[in-house]
């Protein structure tokens, strides 16, 4: 079972802000990936947070999105007032 609290407050501060900024429904670039795998613990450690939407295949056009439950903790009002400093 992910620690979807535990992953986000592993982020840093850059990282969160730029996830918070683009929104729940956003593609993950490579960086963003990159960074929610740094924050589970390494490459391809973030695999659970993230999910593919659309084709699997080739695998250079998949897109990945937030899971539901990972976007919804993401952007509780509690984590946006913790990002802000608030």
């Amino acid at each position: 079972m992910p620690d979807i609290h535990g992953m986000i407050s592993s982020l840093l501060p850059e990282d969160l802000a730029l996830l918070q900024e683009r929104g729940p429904d956003f593609p993950l670039d490579k960086e963003l990936i990159d960074a929610i795998d740094r924050a589970a613990g390494g490459p391809g450690e973030g695999r659970g947070y993230y999910v593919v939407r659309g084709s699997l295949q080739p695998l250079e056009h998949r897109s990945y999105f937030l899971r539901e439950d990972v976007a919804a903790a993401l952007f509780a009002p509690s984590t946006l007032e913790d990002a802000a400093g608030t």
